[in-house]
């Protein structure tokens, strides 16, 4: 559901259940990174053409919620607490990108 409202303590529980990468915080600045490259990085996806392809299709969602713009950067604005972004593909395939 909507991560609105979710406290800090809840979403670390979330973390501790769910594979986690980290990316340093300074690529998240300005433009940000793009989505398609952090979908790779998390490992997500297995290239930038398959993580197109889940997003042309709708399958990858930011922070709970959906994306389908291959276009879209992930900057500083995404960060949970200042320091998550929640990557969900599909139904049932998440992952914690931290930024440090």
């Amino acid at each position: 559901g909507n991560l609105e409202g979710i406290s800090e303590t809840t979403f670390n529980e979330i973390v501790g259940e769910v594979p986690t990468t980290e990316v340093e915080k300074s690529k998240l600045v300005g433009d940000g990174l793009p989505l398609v490259e952090l979908l790779v990085h998390s490992g997500l996806c297995p290239s930038k053409g398959q993580a197109r392809k889940d997003l042309e299709g709708g399958g990858v969602n930011i922070n709970n919620v959906r994306e389908a713009s291959a276009a879209r950067a992930v900057t500083t604005n995404d960060l949970l607490f200042g320091k998550h972004v929640l990557l969900r593909k599909g139904k049932k395939n998440y992952v914690v990108v931290t930024a440090r």
